[in-house]
């Protein structure tokens, strides 16, 4: 016989489970929502292009989750996320039809009901054509009592349908194409960064065994300087690259020399500077 534990103690440990941040880095989680991206039938695009424009604004993403179109499910990892993260991105699972339940499992980790909105009301009545408010389409109409919405671009335009925010979840659709319009339309708007990624390449003709040793070796000595090692099979002219990067200029700059200084010239093809 298990062991019973009363409701508020079993949040209590959830929170602390969840709980990840990062006290240097302002952090970001993003949760991809689909049955489709599942079962392969849709290649999910939009977590790739969302941490590579993360990353730009200098927001350290720390996980990427791919979960079903089911509001329980949605639910539980929103919550973590949002107490886990300094922005939680959702992408996916907005719409007409019976199986966009975003809006519902973001509401239920909220506690909050969900309520026509007048603004989105009008939107969605006048692109569908329906003055019904039970028609189908209305289902984007229906969000988290107490979201917020963002119209207005930094270039102060407005948008046709906004960005649906509650707390710090910002729920963005699944289409590529509207996701890429919507957050680029929107990223300096919402997303905020006091820090930047400074990140140097060096290309090398060596193997990644062989330099394994050394890389080790230096991610020792510069603590907090991240070194990746990209190995790659289609190109000839080199056989690794190596990137450093660290949100200090100084000590990105360091290491990328020190790396110069330890590496034979021979292996080096050439070097760039990704910051």
């Amino acid at each position: 016989m298990g062991i019973k534990v009363p409701f508020i103690f079993r949040k209590t440990i959830f929170r602390l489970l969840c709980t990840t941040r990062d006290a240097k880095s302002t952090t970001a989680g993003i949760i991809v929502i689909g049955d489709e991206i599942l079962k392969g039938q849709v290649v999910d695009t939009n977590s790739s292009y969302l941490a590579l424009e993360l990353h730009k604004l200098g927001l350290q993403l720390k996980k990427i989750s791919v979960i079903g179109d089911n509001v329980k499910e949605i639910c539980d990892e929103v919550r973590c996320y949002s107490d886990s993260y300094d922005y939680v991105l959702t992408t996916g699972g907005i719409g007409p039809t019976h199986d966009d339940v975003t809006y519902e499992g973001v509401a239920l980790a909220f506690n909050a009901p969900l309520v026509l909105d007048p603004e989105l009301r009008d939107i969605c009545m006048n692109f569908y054509k329906t003055n019904d408010v039970n028609a189908p389409g209305m289902k984007l109409a229906k969000i988290p009592k107490s979201a917020k919405l963002t119209f207005k671009t930094l270039e102060g335009v407005r948008m046709v349908y906004p960005n649906v925010s509650i707390k710090n979840v910002y729920i963005f659709p699944g289409i590529p194409q509207l996701l890429r319009k919507s957050f680029g339309s929107l990223k300096t708007v919402l997303f905020k960064s006091n820090r930047k990624f400074y990140t140097k390449a060096v290309y090398l003709t060596a193997t990644e065994e062989s330099i394994s040793k050394l890389l080790g070796e230096l991610a020792e000595d510069y603590p907090d300087v991240q070194f990746g090692s990209y190995p790659t099979l289609q190109d000839i002219k080199y056989k690794v690259k190596v990137t450093i990067e660290s949100h200090d200029e100084k000590s990105t700059e360091q290491a990328h020399n020190k790396l110069k200084e330890l590496m034979p010239e021979e292996y080096i093809v050439h070097m760039e500077d990704d910051s």
